[in-house]
């Protein structure tokens, strides 16, 4: 059981967090090395690389689980589940505030990621109100209310992330590669 609930909670850290963060910049390297971002691109990349890293601060501390005591395993569970709702309205509000990308297309990116952010935000309310309303007795009961959960969010496995959709355009991507800002705030992996 312990495996399982760890397991929700850290696929869906590494979903929502590590994965979307760290690949939201990519290589050091620029995509095409005679090339260079418009700074407007990169301004627009920077403010997107701090506002999901806002978002991604909310999940610094995934929950702690007593295999001993299941309904604090529960109450635990469904808190790491509001903070990642709220830290996937966060991300999407950090894409969005950044404005219409200076590029051409950039729209139809921004729409892409929000909407992925919306449809794993819709995955993560269902399951967080399965829990809330999910009695929890007993070992055996966790276990259900934990395998429903595993259910729901086994949708969640892409890898990529929202931040996918905004590098299927050259000119975002270009500048991920080679902002800064997303370097300094994810370290060397951006």
């Amino acid at each position: 059981m312990r495996r399982t609930a760890a397991r929700i909670a850290f696929a869906t850290v590494s979903v929502t967090a590590a994965s979307v963060l760290l690949t939201a910049c990519g290589p050091d390297d620029p995509a095409d090395a005679g090339r260079h971002a418009d700074p407007a691109a990169l301004a627009w990349v920077d403010k997107v690389c701090s506002g999901v890293a806002t978002g991604s601060a909310k999940l610094s501390q995934p929950p702690a689980f007593d295999p001993g005591n299941p309904q604090a395993t529960k109450t635990a569970m469904v808190s790491f589940l509001n903070s990642l709702s709220a830290a996937l309205d966060d991300m999407a509000g950090g894409i969005r505030n950044a404005g219409v990308p200076p590029v051409p297309d950039g729209q139809s990116a921004v729409d892409k990621a929000t909407t992925t952010l919306g449809e794993t935000k819709s995955k993560v309310s269902a399951t967080l109100t399965r829990m809330q309303d999910a009695k929890v007795t007993d070992q055996a009961s966790l276990q259900k209310v934990v395998a429903d959960a595993d259910s729901t969010m086994s949708g969640l496995s892409e890898p990529e992330g929202p931040i996918k959709h905004l590098r299927t355009n050259p000119e975002l991507d270009l500048a991920f590669t080679e902002s800064t800002t997303c370097r300094q705030v994810y370290g060397g992996n951006a």
